[in-house]
């Protein structure tokens, strides 16, 4: 009866360290990557990471923001001008999709799809 309490014990042990290690990692990962979805932020925050590992002077700071407001612009008007089409794109992939489900799994990819148009949704692509 003891050997079983023991077991049990560190069987339980081992299980909550495994929940609480991935939800500290689930938090870790959100606020590291999804914490600035800005993209001004996120350029700024690239800047200090630069400015930091090459130790710029003052000159190559301001020359070196220039040129990543420069890239931060053109990649949002990259993505501004491609999204739509990567939109319908993904729409017709999807009607293609369900048709070859039943009614049930037409419901459950349908907040399947939901689900991840509120996760990945970035208000300033």
């Amino acid at each position: 009866m003891k050997q079983w309490r023991s077991i049990a014990g560190v069987g339980l042990v081992l299980l909550l360290g495994i929940l609480i290690g991935s939800a500290g990692t689930h938090f870790y990962l959100k606020q590291r990557y999804h914490h600035f979805p800005d993209r001004k932020v996120r350029t700024a925050r690239l800047m200090e990471a630069l400015s930091g590992e090459l130790a710029l002077s003052e000159g190559q700071r301001a020359a070196v923001s220039q040129t990543l407001d420069r890239m931060s612009e053109r990649l949002h008007n990259l993505y501004s001008q491609a999204r739509p089409e990567a939109e319908r794109i993904v729409e017709e992939s999807f009607s293609e999709i369900r048709q070859q489900l039943n009614e049930e799994q037409k419901k459950k990819l349908d907040i399947l799809r939901e689900r991840h148009r509120r996760h990945r949704h970035r208000p300033d692509w």
